[in-house]
């Protein structure tokens, strides 16, 4: 059989399982997280939530992913990342069921917390997983793929929810419970899926990872050049690696534009019903229901190859000045919101669905493989612990300066993005992971 480097092997029907199984992970996290913004308003009437509760009702899962991240990753990067492939999937199923069950706001909001763990922990192993399997020209695609299946879930969440209210009106622990089901289906896909082979080549099991190269892909590959270590240093040695000078541009860039484009999106994304609610729309759940379907407008085309074609920088820089032009027409439009406000919206979410493509793709490529879940699940942690502040302060900013002046503030951190972007996002577009982790930042 010819030998080949990993990321030369040919796209296969295995890559496309293993992308479509990857990709329920995310498509779990997005319903999940998608459906408080559902049921936030009947939260509110039911326990009678200040501006402070709504926003920590909103954030605690965003709070929860916060520490899942760091923890997921530290631990993929230590024993691999098959282990927590299935059992994150375990906590979905079983804390989507708690929620069902949930009989106080304490109980929602620690029910809550946990199942953010669980999401955080699958983003650093569903990512090096792809990453790791993955052919090069698929790669880029691949990952933004993950971020499409976040969308669709978040997508799927609002009308399922929507549906679920209209059929039980008032019944919030069945729409949040209902998360149960997609994920024990996920749990169901997953079983069978094979460690990956870098992670092994990396810890020295060279056997092990030609084998399932060769049973899964049916070639032989080399894993020359590739940095073998035959124990996995620990979390203060992954962590120090990662905060070392080499990579410590990288990370803090990695951070930046993913705190500066979730904080926004996940606060208003949460809220837009409440702030479509503001602007005196007329129906305002079934507006922002229409607004979030439309964000694949946006995502679809990076996840079909846009990315490779437009360039990761170019793709970064223009998805932060649209969105955050998006949201200033917003802001300035006089009087009662009506259509011309949706259409923004719309753009803002298609834009910003584009933008945040990159979110799985930029970490995966610019990182190492003996580093890389933990550098994914760090910068994860980093931009939820910022969507999570967002989506607590936007109701006390709404509530004490109003809706427009809460969107300029948007603008302004959309506009940052953009410079930050400007400076530092580089293009790895058509390199090679050994060539794309060798890009130093400063």
């Amino acid at each position: 059989m010819e030998v080949r480097t990993p990321d030369e092997i040919p796209p296969s029907a295995f890559h496309l399982r293993l992308a479509l199984i990857a990709g329920g992970g995310p498509f779990c996290d997005g319903y999940i997280l998608g459906l408080i913004g559902i049921v936030l308003p009947l939260l509110v009437a039911d326990f009678h939530l200040s501006a402070d509760a709504t926003g920590l009702v909103g954030a605690a899962s965003l709070l929860g992913v916060f520490v899942g991240g760091l923890a997921g990753g530290i631990i993929s990067d230590r024993f691999g990342r098959k282990l927590l492939y299935t059992v994150n999937i375990i906590m979905f199923a079983a804390f989507s069921a708690a929620q069902f069950f949930s009989d106080s706001f304490t109980s929602l909001l620690i029910w809550r917390f946990l199942i953010g763990i669980a999401i955080g922990a699958d983003y650093p192993i569903a990512t090096a997983y792809v990453t790791e399997f993955m052919p090069r020209r698929w790669r880029g695609p691949a990952l933004a793929g993950l971020i499409t299946f976040w969308w669709l879930g978040y997508v799927v969440s609002f009308v399922m929810g929507y549906v679920l209210i209209s059929w039980y009106p008032g019944n919030w622990r069945l729409v949040l419970g209902s998360s149960f089901v997609p994920s024990v289906l996920l749990l169901l896909c997953r079983a069978g899926m094979p460690e990956s082979p870098l992670w092994l080549a990396g810890v020295g099991r060279i056997a092990e990872a030609r084998q399932i190269v060769k049973t899964f892909l049916h070639t032989d590959v080399s894993f020359e050049g590739v940095k073998t270590n035959h124990t996995r240093a620990g979390a203060g040695h992954a962590l120090s690696m990662l905060l070392s000078p080499r990579y410590r541009g990288t990370l803090i860039f990695i951070c930046a534009f993913w705190i500066l484009q979730s904080a926004p999106a996940f606060s208003i994304h949460t809220l837009q019903a409440q702030i479509l609610e503001q602007m005196h729309m007329s129906n305002p759940l079934l507006a922002a229901c229409v607004v979030t379907c439309f964000t694949f407008l946006g995502i679809l085309p990076v996840s079909f190859g846009l990315i490779n074609v437009m360039g990761r920088r170019t793709l970064l820089i223009g998805s932060f000045i649209l969105a955050s032009a998006a949201l200033l027409f917003i802001a300035v439009y006089p009087g009662q919101a009506g259509w011309l406000v949706v259409v923004a919206f719309i753009i803002y979410s298609a834009v910003e669905a584009a933008g945040s493509g990159l979110q799985f793709v930029y970490p995966n490529e610019l990182f190492p493989t003996e580093i890389r879940g933990t550098a994914v699940g760090f910068a994860s942690s980093a931009s939820r612990l910022g969507a999570a502040l967002g989506t607590f302060l936007l109701p006390l900013g709404v509530a004490h300066y109003g809706v427009r002046t809460t969107l300029f503030a948007a603008c302004a951190i959309l506009a940052a993005g953009a410079v930050i972007s400007w400076r530092w996002a580089p293009e790895t577009s058509g390199l090679s992971l050994a060539e794309a982790s060798h890009i130093t930042l400063s």
